[in-house]
């Protein structure tokens, strides 16, 4: 008999063994945001308003605060989307968060300035 190519054996993959975890869900919102983009949680981006130190430069109704270097976030008709992009990002006058605060806490924080006013 010749050697063939395999003859009546049928090779099973065997799972390969992988190292690592899967990162929980925090926050967000009930979809999950489907998207990539986190959706946020105003109460936890009121946590983070007052922990990050944004009601020294915004002035903030909801937040109890009167900062008076940036913008008035009570008569700030930014979207959810450009809240988070200005939080990340920074720009005209505002250090960026990125790095400093995670994806969902910008996002908490962006969802907190925009729902609550």
């Amino acid at each position: 008999m010749a050697a063939g190519c395999g003859g009546e054996e049928e090779a099973t993959p065997e799972p390969e063994t992988v190292v690592g975890t899967v990162p929980a869900e925090t926050g967000g919102g009930e979809d999950g945001g489907g998207d990539g983009e986190a959706e946020g949680d105003p109460e936890a981006g009121a946590e983070v308003f007052a922990s990050a130190g944004c009601g020294s430069c915004h002035v903030f109704e909801d937040a109890g605060s009167t900062g008076t270097v940036g913008p008035n976030l009570d008569e700030s008709t930014a979207s959810f989307e450009a809240a988070v992009e200005q939080i990340r990002s920074g720009g005209g006058g505002m250090p960026p968060f990125e790095g400093q605060l995670s994806d969902q806490e910008i996002a908490d924080v962006a969802a907190y300035v925009t729902q609550s006013r």
